[in-house]
This record gives structure tokens, sequence and C-alpha cells, in this order.
């Protein structure tokens, strides 16, 4: 599940970057929210390692 959820967030930032350069009026917030959608999916990540031994 968390695996699912972490996917989605790196997804999810991802192509709100790359939306980024697509929308000028808005880039600032779209870069914003990939970093942090970004870094709560490497959060998610870092958080179940010690889950996967």
């Amino acid at each position: 599940m968390v695996v699912v959820l972490s996917a989605t967030s790196l997804f999810a930032g991802g192509a709100l970057s790359y939306a980024s350069i697509r929308a000028p009026e808005h880039t600032e917030r779209y870069e914003l929210w990939s970093g942090r959608l970004l870094l709560a999916g490497l959060v998610l990540i870092g958080a179940c390692l010690p889950l996967a031994r």
C-alpha cells in the first residue's frame, strides 16, 4: 500500500514539474507542489526501508 502511495506521489510530482514549463502563469505554484510531492514520495520510501528486511 505504501509503495503505491509513494509511486503515485513521485509520479504526480514529476507530472507537475513537467506541467510547470507548459503553463508559465502557474509555474511557481506547480514547482512548489511538485517539490513537495517528490519529497513526500521519497520520505515514504525511506520510512519503509526498515520494514523491508
